[in-house]
């Protein structure tokens, strides 16, 4: 008996699953358009959410991304939603601001950064255009100024920054440094601000 029609046989008996091609998943903008940019073939419609995969995203939200390689041992990537835009007869783009591990941060002395362990992650102004559909899912992060305000993880799970991290100076400051720029630093104050309020034990025992 040829080994097709063997395998139709089962089939048929049930024994092997008929094989059901998957949809595939495109994420899709809600609302009405919050801003255009550009002109002609390139202009782009800008949004403050998008729907992909039975989540919604907003902008601000915190994300965890596919890594770019199959191998088991990458992690994913950790980035904030600055900007959701469309162009014309494409797909959905999002405007990640990176965060870093401190193993992939290299400081410009040499010298190997000591972390607070799987948790810590560094802030970054660095920004690329990345697919939405790369997005796995939302994450938390915590924004600290001191480490006696990192949250107990049972309690409050997520990610801890408390510095930020220039590739390109390799520099990795504090958020207490006064090296910002304003406009960095009214970002920064802000991130932190929101998480004090979050975390309302911390701000209890202050």
């Amino acid at each position: 008996m040829a080994k097709k029609e063997l395998l139709n046989r089962l089939r048929r008996a049930g024994c092997i699953p008929e094989y059901v091609p998957q949809p595939v998943k495109i994420a899709k903008p809600i609302g009405n358009v919050v801003k255009i940019s550009r002109v002609g073939a390139r202009r782009k419609m800008h949004y403050s959410a998008f729907e992909f995969d039975e989540d919604i995203y907003n902008l601000g939200d915190t994300v965890l991304l596919a890594p770019d390689s199959q191998g088991q041992t990458m992690k994913p990537y950790v980035a904030r939603i600055k900007d959701i835009t469309k162009m014309e007869n494409k797909g959905i783009m999002v405007h990640a601001q990176w965060f870093y591990r401190p193993q992939d941060a290299t400081p410009r002395n040499g010298k190997n950064i000591s972390s607070l362990g799987a948790r810590e992650l560094y802030y970054s102004f660095h920004k690329d255009e990345v697919p939405a559909e790369t997005i796995m899912h939302k994450c938390t992060v915590h924004f600290v100024t001191a480490q006696n305000h990192i949250p107990a993880r049972k309690e409050y799970p997520g990610f801890i920054v408390l510095k930020v991290y220039d590739p390109n100076s390799k520099r990795l400051l504090k958020f207490t440094n006064n090296d910002f720029l304003h406009d960095m630093q009214q970002e920064i104050d802000l991130l932190v601000q929101n998480t004090m309020r979050r975390l309302k034990i911390l701000l209890d025992n202050e």
